[in-house]
């Protein structure tokens, strides 16, 4: 028996209620240190800056003013991998909005997840993020640090913003790399402000029923995990931080619905076991840190796995055995596959594919960056550590 909880059917249709109440304004993250000119950032760090083939110049406009996207750095040259070194707080905070959103730190000697977990707490960019809903398999390896995901190494990962699909994100976002693949396996990293202002030019008309509607996320977890898929978390992984052993199933579905209420309050059992839960959020948002509009969602992800997974009508099953719905707009309407191919396109064509060098540690500011994985062969181990900090500064229309 279906069991469906939809307050006031609020996603039906002419609805104009968002679950959340995470768009108030934080007037902390309106005083934090500005830095006007990328460059005085830089003159101002020890840290010896790196080149690399596959870092780019960020267009103007949008940006007034960047350095490399994305910025790379190695340890000053009188010590060898320190982290002493490393500005923290506000002085982290603008050398990655120097350089776009994201950075590069290879050559700390950051061997081990601990060391890692060291590194992202030094950083002292905000607390570690409470994850809630994930859909890839995790395994923690050390204080805030787990496995990136640990699907199948042939499926690609579209790019995303860390939860993007939620109303429970994280701020900032890091990997680390301890296993380099034989071939393949880089991490494509693109600015969502650059793509919001692309879109805004070749189809401007998407941007404006993206602005007014928002963006409808279906997510269905299964009983089981499913190995072979990207995105296979069962129900207890992705909800079930509280449920025992021991637990009724009365007891187990009492704890993953009050999870799933942090961050939507519509969601469905199946008679099989597995839950799907809906969200419905803005994608076009105020970036905190520079002002400027951007692109925040997983839009493009969500369309490329039911696109590649030819998971593409109902119910989404996909060929590697988990479930992929389309994305929508808030409402229910239809996005137009037209659109989203715009946008997939836009993301390859300004993306930096980053190389993984054994030690190296990608820190970037997840609301102004997207994310992707490419597929590899051989031993591949990328670790991941997510942070909170600041929220968007733009309160929703559906408030």
């Amino acid at each position: 028996m279906l069991r469906c909880y939809d307050r006031d059917k609020m996603f039906t249709s002419g609805c104009s209620y968002l679950e959340s109440t995470e768009y108030m304004v934080d007037v902390a993250i309106l005083s934090s240190p500005v830095f006007e000119d990328p460059t005085d950032v830089i003159a101002m760090s020890p840290l010896t800056p790196i080149s690399a083939s596959f870092q780019r110049t960020l267009p103007s406009p949008p940006f007034s003013e960047t350095l490399l996207f994305p910025g790379i750095y190695g340890p000053p040259t009188e010590h060898d991998d320190s982290l002493d070194d490393i500005p923290t707080g506000s002085e982290f905070k603008a050398l990655l909005k120097a350089h776009g959103g994201a950075v590069v730190f290879r050559g700390f000697g950051v061997e081990t997840a601990e060391a890692f977990s060291r590194f992202g707490f030094a950083t002292k960019v905000g607390p570690p993020h409470d994850e809630v809903g994930r859909p890839p398999m995790r395994t923690i390896y050390a204080e805030n640090v787990v496995t990136a995901n640990e699907g199948p190494p042939t499926a690609p990962i579209w790019h995303h913003n860390e939860y993007g699909w939620s109303t429970v994100h994280p701020a900032y976002l890091s990997f680390f790399c301890l296993v380099t693949p034989t071939s393949g396996g880089e991490t494509p990293l693109n600015s969502g402000v650059e793509l919001l202002h692309r879109l805004s030019e070749e189809v401007p008309e998407f941007v404006a029923e993206l602005k007014k509607r928002g963006v409808l996320y279906a997510y269905r977890y299964t009983k089981d995990t499913v190995k072979t898929s990207n995105s296979g978390a069962s129900v207890i992984a992705a909800y079930g931080k509280f449920v025992v052993p021991d637990d009724s199933p009365e007891v187990m579905r009492q704890k993953v619905e009050e999870q799933v209420r942090r961050h939507s309050l519509r969601f469905e059992w199946h008679e099989n076991g597995d839950l799907t839960v809906w969200h419905r959020v803005p994608i076009i948002r105020t970036h905190h840190a520079t002002g400027l509009p951007v692109f925040f969602g997983n839009l493009i992800s969500a369309y490329g796995r039911s696109k590649h997974h030819k998971a593409l009508e109902p119910p989404f099953l996909g060929d590697d055995g988990g479930y992929h719905p389309l994305p929508a707009y808030g409402d229910g309407g239809v996005i137009p596959v037209e659109w989203m191919e715009i946008a997939d396109r836009i993301v390859h064509e300004t993306r930096a594919l980053v190389k993984w060098e054994k030690g190296d540690v990608v820190f970037f500011d997840n609301h102004a960056v997207q994310h992707a994985r490419e597929p590899w062969t051989g031993e591949r181990k990328v670790l991941a550590s997510l942070w909170d900090g600041e929220k968007f500064p733009d309160k929703s229309p559906w408030v």
